[in-house]
């Protein structure tokens, strides 16, 4: 059940802060009734509840509001004891007579603060407002103000925000997915192709929790089933995946067969083709003595956000960062910092394939009571890294606990757990999803996927695919295509052009470019074929850039030609020819000469980067060599280039 610790209810936060005010009331008197034999069962159920007889001692009180209904000690001493015994149903309705019974007592803010609170768990926020500020009226110490403040605070965001609820409309999942008593922290692939939950079968709080999958065929999700090689016969849960599908991460828990530092530690592991690596601990840096847990891994799997204990932290359980770097190590994690975490609660971290957009969950920043959803973004202006978290509003978030929230690649869709919690336990969870609101503005991605192949044998290959933003000329991320199904998947965002560069020892590289600068990009697949680095082997430098009727390599070029630059200091011996083409249009003299200038301005750029201008050669074709007809814009645009060919 660790792996359910978030999902325990805070409804209570403000209520159990204050019940030392409530059992430090003075019981010993039976005051309060002029019943004598309501005082009578009053003072007998005090003793045995001294006595830690409770079935005795709340048997006896009960008979005392029994006897008189306006017996304000009595009903109040119910309350406590049933709210100390977990009973919060008749906790409640005890302690509601009791603020009945005397409405205007200064003497009882505790109590106003506890009925308050019982009516912020019901959504009744009108009704906990009134009592709210009666018991800043009466409150005798700052921190009744405090709390009375914060309560205010929350009344007033609730009715607010009910008055201006968001269009959505949330739908269970089919019967298939939620076919167990507990599912819950649903994560997908970016082509939304496989879905990852939790699930736990039966009543006993103790069952086994394990990870399942489920594959969608035809837009229809299949069985799911319990992926073997990552659960045991103890807790397993709380995954996260990259956007390829081929790493995950999770939590194990102590009594699991497996190595943990802690009550709860995150492990992980590789796939390759259909199969799981063996989990790994992912080591004392990531993992402590605390809880670790509830991970979310950033689209290209190198960045890793989860929730700890661990000190250090700004509350009881914050949301922490770790990076690996190119030999897969993983960085000493950093707190995201206090404009994010709290005093409280923070947990549920998700991070959208976009790379920059955080939502998460929090007792403590404000909402409409309980655990609520935020969102946040990545902002380098800010001293924190971050933006002023916004809660998501109203219906997604409500009186009652939200945790779990995953949004698809396009934005459109966020999948979330609806749990019905009992006074004890989580009586049911199911998965559910609806359509984001156009308010909750999100940059949207797409995703390229495909399979990498030899060019001639068609083998399937594993390959370095490297991303590169032309726009701020960075690397966005790095993958590797599956070596048994050569399969790869790479997340593009939208307001940028993207190169992508396919590398492999022994064949000649590949070059692809995506213009997703206007927003206009779809979802799209695309195999790869590699050539062989051998005599004849060529390639399109699709990265390669010029103005219209221009030669002068464009500033978004250099990407590319450094690539090509540190491939030809790696293979030395080769020698190759750098070509430019042209369409048809124009004179063909004019378009013979742009393409030897064009052809000419790279080759310069490598002699300039250190390659033996030996190891050159420069040869414009003009229009004489189309890849295609000359019979459309598109096609055009193929024919204008720049080839790269070994000699």
């Amino acid at each position: 059940m660790k792996n359910l610790h978030s999902f325990i209810s805070k409804k209570y936060l403000i209520a159990i802060s204050l019940f030392v005010l409530i059992v430090s009331f003075n019981f010993a008197s039976a005051q309060g009734t002029k019943n004598r034999r309501a005082q009578t069962a009053y003072q007998n159920g005090q003793d045995y509840i001294a006595n830690r007889d409770f079935e005795r001692g709340i048997k006896l009180l009960e008979k005392a509001v029994g006897l008189d209904n306006n017996y304000f000690e009595a009903h109040y001493a119910l309350g406590s004891h049933y709210h100390l015994l977990g009973n919060r149903d008749k906790s409640k309705l005890h302690f509601k007579e009791a603020a009945r019974i005397k409405p205007n007592d200064p003497r009882r803010v505790s109590l106003y603060m506890i009925v308050a609170g019982d009516y912020l768990e019901e959504g009744k926020y009108q009704k906990a407002n009134k009592l709210y500020q009666k018991a800043y009226q009466y409150a005798q110490s700052q921190s009744q103000k405090n709390v009375s403040i914060k309560g205010l605070a929350i009344c007033k965001f609730g009715m607010e925000g009910t008055k201006n609820p968001l269009d959505i409309k949330p739908q269970r999942l089919p019967d298939v997915i939620n076919a167990r008593k507990l599912q819950y922290f649903a994560v997908l692939t970016a082509d939304e192709s496989e879905m990852y939950f939790t699930a736990r079968d039966g009543d006993d709080p103790r069952a086994d929790e394990d990870i399942l999958r489920s594959v969608k065929k035809d837009s229809l999700w299949q069985t799911p089933e319990k992926v073997e090689e990552l659960n045991t016969r103890s807790n397993e849960g709380t995954c996260t995946i990259s956007a390829d599908g081929r790493t995950i991460i999770f939590t194990v828990c102590e009594n699991s067969g497996r190595q943990v530092y802690g009550s709860c530690d995150l492990f992980i592991s590789e796939k390759q083709g259909d199969k799981w690596s063996e989990p790994k601990n992912m080591g004392n840096l990531i993992n402590t003595k605390a809880w670790e847990t509830q991970a979310s891994l950033s689209a290209d799997g190198r960045t890793l956000y989860f929730v700890s204990t661990r000190s250090g932290g700004f509350g009881r359980s914050d949301i922490w960062k770790s990076t690996r770097n190119e030999r897969g190590v993983w960085s000493a994690p950093q707190n995201l910092g206090k404009k994010i975490n709290t005093a409280g609660e923070e947990n549920s971290p998700f991070i959208h394939v976009n790379g920059k957009t955080l939502f998460f969950a929090s007792d403590i920043h404000l909402g409409f009571g309980g655990f609520d959803l935020f969102k946040t973004e990545i902002d380098q202006n800010e001293p924190t890294g971050w933006k002023k978290p916004q809660n998501l509003g109203y219906p997604i978030n409500t009186h009652t606990d939200q945790h779990s929230l995953f949004v698809t690649t396009d934005g459109k869709t966020a999948y979330y757990s609806d749990l019905k919690i009992g006074q004890r336990d989580i009586i049911k969870s199911d998965i559910y999803k609806f359509e984001m609101p156009e308010e909750i503005e999100i940059t949207v991605s797409r995703y390229i996927k495909g399979t990498v192949y030899d060019a001639k044998t068609k083998e399937k290959l594993g390959a370095s695919i490297d991303l590169y933003n032309l726009t701020n000329k960075k690397i966005q991320s790095s993958v590797k295509s599956d070596p048994r199904n050569g399969k790869y998947l790479f997340v593009l965002n939208e307001g940028s052009n993207y190169a992508l560069n396919v590398n492999k020892k022994g064949y000649l590289f590949q070059s692809l470019a995506f213009d997703y600068s206007k927003g206009t990009g779809e979802n799209v697949t695309v195999d790869i074929y590699l050539e062989k680095a051998e005599k004849g082997s060529k390639v399109v430098l699709n990265n390669i850039f010029f103005d219209t009727d221009k030669w002068d390599l464009k500033e978004e070029s250099k990407i590319e030609l450094d690539l090509i630059t540190k491939y030809l200091q790696t293979n030395p011996k080769i020698k190759v020819q750098i070509s430019g083409h042209t369409d048809n249009v124009g004179d063909k003299v004019y378009n013979q000469k742009l393409s030897e200038k064009r052809a000419t301005s790279v080759v310069d750029y490598l002699i300039n980067a250190g390659i033996p201008k030996e190891q050159l050669v420069i040869k414009g074709f003009g229009e004489v060599k189309p890849q295609v007809e000359n019979n459309s814009t598109e096609n055009k645009a193929k024919n204008r280039r720049i080839e790269f060919e070994i000699l």
